[in-house]
């Protein structure tokens, strides 16, 4: 159909494309995929279905700890967890808040305050990684660092 709709435009089997005829001669060829597997990354290997879970969520930096322990709860087929409010405290232009998550039947609190809530989402999720043994516990040290969810 393409080569029809070619050759109406002036062009003839054999020429390149383009005003100077210099461009491709060969058609691009498309690769159909027939199979239901998804893609596969250069150097990403396909990971065993049972076995240790912390293998295959071994690298966890760079990824946002609500969003790490969203995907932990999916390939462990639990339920996602659930954060709850626990306190929030100060004037309303200074307040501090506490979350708490429950995740597998297990309640997980971070120790201190934060200064908003989406830092007092990510230091809860933090603590439920760290306590699974997923994530080193020197990382609540450094707790203002996390990377946005938004941003790659």
């Amino acid at each position: 159909m393409g080569a029809v709709l070619m050759r109406k435009m002036g062009w003839r089997e054999g020429e390149g494309l383009g005003k100077n005829k210099e461009g491709n001669k060969e058609p691009i060829l498309v690769d159909f995929k027939t199979d239901r597997k998804g893609l596969v990354a250069v150097g990403e290997r396909a990971q065993k279905r049972s076995g240790n879970f912390s293998a295959a969520m071994k690298d966890l930096s760079g990824k946002h700890p609500v969003s790490a322990l969203m995907e932990i709860c999916n390939k462990r087929r639990w339920q996602p967890p659930e954060f709850l409010l626990v306190h929030d405290s100060g004037p309303d232009h200074r307040k501090h808040f506490l979350f708490r998550v429950l995740i597998n039947g297990s309640a997980y609190q971070p120790s201190f305050a934060s200064p908003n809530k989406k830092h007092a989402k990510a230091t809860a999720a933090t603590v439920v990684l760290q306590a699974m043994g997923l994530v080193p516990k020197d990382l609540m040290a450094n707790a203002t660092c996390f990377r946005s969810a938004s941003r790659r």
